[in-house]
């Protein structure tokens, strides 16, 4: 056998990276401050008077003195499934809810400069689907994390110009877990060449082996900046920008052999006379220094650069309006390039687009205590048609969102918020090209749809 199975997992579990996410764009997440998502995210020119200015824009820590700390939780309940052209069956996904942290901390010297600390997770996905489908071979229970550590310090360096600049320390890993199709993998056998051993009668969906790709956590580093404008004393300009950062990945592959019982009439084309159990053969091939034995990957990915860019504009004094434009250059995630510690490189065309988003947001002070929020966002696909597989596969989408604000007490609020995301359904494949043929979106064999509810809940408290 080749190094077919441990390079399709090793390839697939990096692409469960550029799939797509439960929330955002590509495997990007922006739900990061219950404040902010109740109005879909937008804020560039006027963050939240908490600390996930310090995701939304830097600059925004200014302006009041003290300490404050901001801590929450973002609930992610994604639904959807695969509806195969084939059959016309529906297969659910079985995501479990899936937290996202955020936690800041503030401290304002004075009214001019602020500095502070961040923890939040940009780049993420988690997907999990039920063994009865077939995309179990692509992969089954995937995970992605990505954890941004960021020290930020804002200085208002003239009236109404504010600017902030933080450093990311990052903090990530990545696993999956797939079943191996015997079906698809090569072999070399007497008298015949290198064959797929399909062509030998192996029905399809043959599980073999489960296999699971687990890295360590990699370190790299990325930088934030931005700024804040007041244009007039009801207007207001902001913009943002988060650096690209590349992510090396070690990881360790595992193979736990299936058995099939399947009996090979005839032997003779593995050199052995008679009939062959295939188990044999394939115990075989996980013995220590085997092509299935447990085994070394590495490969890089990217953490995209975002450009945000917006304005607030106060309609009343108890009412703003708020717009921003996002740009994420997914295009950087172009080629991937794997390597494996039984030898041999693989380079796979990914061809993502970059992504564009327009968001718009209200927030009303409708008490002296409450605040409500309202928002709406659409943006669009990172994943080219070749790339939409059952790694939560993304696509164009629209969202909405509500919330509220409530300041129990001059030093407590506390921030509640919901958001529904309806994805366009979306046609895609359940498999990976064999062993030497590229993807194509001929390989799409049904259509994906998801849905998600998200529920957001911040504390903020100021000292």
């Amino acid at each position: 056998m080749t190094h077919a199975a441990p390079a399709l997992l090793a390839w697939t579990a990096v692409a469960l990276v550029g799939a797509g996410s439960a929330t955002a764009q590509g495997y990007a997440v922006y739900e990061h401050g219950t404040c902010a998502m109740g109005r879909a995210g937008t804020g560039v020119a006027a963050p939240c008077r908490d600390g996930s200015a310090m995701f939304y824009n830097p600059a925004g820590l200014v302006g009041r003195r003290g300490i404050d700390l901001t801590v929450g939780i973002t609930a992610i309940e994604a639904f959807g499934g695969f509806i195969n052209d084939t059959t016309g069956l529906k297969t659910d996904l079985a995501n479990p809810l899936i937290p996202v942290p955020h936690l800041f901390l503030r401290y304002g010297l004075n009214e001019r400069m602020a500095a502070g600390i961040g923890v939040f997770v940009p780049y993420g996905l988690g997907t999990e689907w039920p063994l009865t489908f077939e995309g179990r071979f692509a992969g089954y229970d995937n995970d992605l994390r990505s954890i941004y550590i960021q020290p930020t310090f804002a200085y208002e360096i003239a009236s109404g110009v504010r600017v902030g600049a933080g450093l990311d320390v990052i903090r990530s890993k990545v696993q999956l877990t797939q079943r191996i199709d015997l079906f698809e993998q090569e072999t070399n056998v007497l008298g015949l060449g290198t064959i797929v051993l399909g062509q030998l009668g192996i029905p399809r969906n043959t599980e073999v082996a489960e296999a699971r790709l687990e890295s360590a956590y990699a370190t790299a580093v990325a930088g934030h900046v931005g700024v804040q404008v007041r244009l007039s004393p009801r207007i207001s300009f902001g913009a943002r920008y988060l650096t690209q950062a590349t992510i090396d990945y070690a990881a360790t592959v595992d193979f736990t052999q299936i058995p099939t019982g399947i009996i090979l009439p005839d032997g003779t084309i593995f050199g052995v006379p008679g009939p062959l159990p295939l188990d044999t053969v394939v115990a075989g091939l996980m013995a220590d220094g085997e092509r299935l034995s447990t085994q070394g990957a590495t490969t890089s990915l990217p953490m995209p650069a975002q450009l945000v860019a917006g304005f607030a504009v106060k309609l009343r004094d108890d009412l703003m309006a708020m717009a921003d434009y996002q740009l994420i250059r997914w295009s950087v995630f172009d080629t991937l390039r794997l390597e494996f510690a039984t030898g041999g490189e693989k380079v796979l065309a990914e061809n993502y687009r970059d992504t564009h988003a327009a968001r718009g947001g209200l927030e009303w002070n409708a008490a002296a205590r409450s605040t409500v929020r309202l928002g709406y966002l659409w943006h669009t696909a990172a994943a080219p048609d070749l790339t939409v597989t059952p790694l939560l596969p993304e696509g164009q989408r629209h969202e909405v969102t509500v919330g509220y604000g409530f300041q129990a007490t001059d030093a407590f609020r506390v921030d509640a918020a919901y958001q529904y995301i309806r994805q366009e359904d979306r046609r895609g494949r359940m498999r990976e090209p064999l062993a030497g043929e590229p993807p194509t979106a001929d390989l799409n064999a049904g259509i994906y749809q998801f849905r998600a509810h998200l529920f957001g809940l911040t504390f903020h408290l100021a000292f």
